[in-house]
């Protein structure tokens, strides 16, 4: 009964891709068709959508048959147990070859994803998440006390090691240290005087483990009243 069960989840994504595929194609012309990669993309989508929808019907079904072999063997059923104990085997070694399967598709998404991605990633000032610091003439300032600081919800980035760069302004009264954190790791750089004006600096390279989550900049030491004048920020795949 798995096999039947298995065959209909796979035709019943293949009619919804189908279907997906002729809405999508159906107003586009020849300068407007995917490219290799986004049919590479969708492929994979699909597939990862047909094995991720496989896989809790295949272990509810090993489940059952566990069950079953041990009713039949109590029973003293025992060729009847052994028959179920073949088949729930033949499931989950089906199971494990779905499993990955799995693994390598999202290997070969975030292969994609990384890269498809811009040299230079910016977290634009004007979206990010302020506490305790304001936006004022194109910057991020105001960073009077530790702890302040503005946060960016990541664009779905892959994840891996980012250079985090910024670009600022910094007076002789200002500085201190600044904290660059996501989900589970951080950075912390000095933030010093900038002399000949804006300037750009390299904080170093941070781990994104969630790269749908948020990027933290905050104030960990301050010289007096002002951190800097942030104007911008960028990320910078760290392999490229």
């Amino acid at each position: 009964m798995a096999l039947p069960v298995f065959l209909m989840l796979q035709a019943r994504h293949l009619q919804l891709l189908i279907a997906a595929v002729l809405m999508w194609t159906a107003g586009l012309n020849a300068a407007d068709a995917p490219s290799e990669q986004q049919l590479t993309s969708a492929r994979l989508e699909f597939e990862r959508a047909l094995i991720e929808a496989s896989l809790e019907p295949l272990k509810k079904q090993v489940i059952e048959l566990d069950a079953i072999e041990k009713q039949r063997a109590a029973a003293r059923d025992y060729d009847g147990a052994i028959a179920v104990r073949t088949e729930r085997r033949r499931l989950e070694g089906e199971l494990e070859r779905l499993d990955k399967q799995l693994l390598l598709i999202q290997t070969r998404e975030q292969s994609l994803r990384s890269a498809a991605l811009p040299d230079r990633i910016p977290l634009p000032l004007d979206q990010a998440e302020l506490n305790g610091v304001r936006r004022e003439g194109g910057e991020i300032t105001g960073w009077s006390r530790t702890g302040t600081g503005a946060a960016w919800k990541l664009p779905a980035l892959p994840p891996g090691g980012y250079e985090v760069v910024i670009r600022y302004r910094c007076g002789a009264l200002d500085g201190g240290v600044l904290d660059v954190r996501e989900v589970r790791f951080h950075l912390s750089s000095p933030i010093e005087t900038t002399l000949k004006g804006p300037q750009e600096k390299n904080l170093g390279t941070l781990k994104i483990t969630d790269g749908s989550g948020t990027l933290t900049l905050s104030a960990t030491t301050l010289l007096k009243d002002n951190l800097m004048d942030l104007l911008g920020v960028w990320l910078i795949p760290a392999w490229r």
